[in-house]
C-alpha cells in the first residue's frame, strides 16, 4: 500500500511539472509578445489564467478564512509565509481584482524568452548590490502609485528547510510599506510544506487553507514595528501545524 502511494505521488508531481510546463510555454507567448506594449491588464488576465489552470488542474482548491475585506480601489503589498512552489500561483488565484506583480531575484533575467517575460511580471533586485536592493523601493512605489498594481513579498526571502517553522524576516517589505505609506496585507498558508514539499515523492493534493489575518497600516510605526507584529502574526497561526518528514529538504 505504501509503495502504490508513493507511485501515485511521483506520477502526480510528475503531472503537475508537465502541465506547469505546457502552460508556461503557452502562456509565456503570449506574455512575451505583449512585453512589447504596455497592458497590465491584459497581462494580469493571462498571469492570473495561468496560476489558476495550475493550481485547480494539480488537484488544488482552497478555503479562505478572513478577518479582513480588501479595498478595490487600494493598493497593497502582500506577505505570507513562504512553504512551496503553490504560494505563487495561489497569490494569483486569490486576487482576481488586486493584480499583483513580484519582487524576485534579478539573476533570474538572464535566461532567453523566460528572461523578458520574468521581468514583465516581476520586480527584480540583485541581493548582493546594496544599489539593487535601494532601487526596489522606488520600483515597488512605482507599481503601486502609477501602476495600479499590488506588490507580493515573501519576507523570508525563500523556502526555508522543512523543519523550520518559520524563517526570520528580511526588511524589505517592512521598509517598502514605510516608504510607500502602503499598508500590507498578512496573509497565513497552512500544511503546503506537506500538500507540496520540494521532496519529489512526498505530497498530496487537496484544499489549502487561507487565513487573511490582518492589515497592518504604516503610520506611525517604523520598519521594525511592522516586521515584529507580522513575524508574530504568522508564527502563532502555523505554530501548531505538524510538519511531515521534517528533517528532509
Amino acid at each position: 500500500m505504501k509503495y502504490l502511494k508513493t507511485v501515485a505521488t511521483i506520477l502526480w508531481k510528475v503531472w503537475f511539472y508537465i502541465l506547469t510546463a505546457l502552460c508556461t510555454l503557452t502562456v509565456g507567448v503570449i506574455i512575451y509578445l505583449m512585453s512589447y506594449q504596455n497592458n497590465n491588464k491584459l497581462t494580469y488576465f493571462f498571469m492570473r489564467m495561468w496560476g489558476c489552470v495550475i493550481f485547480y488542474g494539480s488537484g488544488f482548491t482552497y478555503s479562505l478564512y478572513s478577518k479582513v475585506n480588501l479595498d478595490p480601489n487600494e493598493n497593497y503589498i502582500f506577505i505570507a509565509n513562504h512553504t512551496s512552489l503553490i504560494d505563487v500561483v495561489l497569490m494569483y488565484v486569490l486576487h482576481p481584482k488586486h493584480p499583483i506583480v513580484f519582487v524576485g531575484k534579478k539573476e533570474l533575467e538572464k535566461y532567453p524568452v523566460f528572461g523578458r517575460i520574468y521581468k514583465k511580471v516581476s520586480i527584480l533586485v540583485d541581493r548582493s548590490n546594496n544599489q539593487s536592493k535601494q532601487a526596489v523601493f522606488s520600483a515597488v512605489k512605482k507599481e503601486l502609485t502609477q501602476n495600479n498594481r499590488n506588490v507580493v513579498i515573501f519576507p523570508e526571502g525563500g523556502v526555508p528547510k522543512r523543519k523550520i517553522i518559520l524563517e526570520k524576516f528580511k526588511d524589505g517589505a517592512f521598509i517598502s510599506s514605510v516608504y510607500c505609506n502602503s499598508p500590507i496585507v498578512v496573509y497565513v498558508f497552512h500544511n503546503l510544506k506537506n500538500m507540496f514539499p520540494f521532496v519529489f515523492n512526498l505530497g498530496y493534493p487537496g484544499k489549502v487553507k487561507v487565513e487573511r489575518i490582518k492589515i497592518l497600516f504604516p503610520e506611525g510605526g517604523t520598519k521594525q514595528d511592522l516586521k515584529e507584529e507580522a513575524y508574530h502574526l504568522i508564527y502563532e497561526r502555523i505554530k501548531d501545524d505538524k510538519i511531515n518528514h521534517a528533517n528532509i529538504r
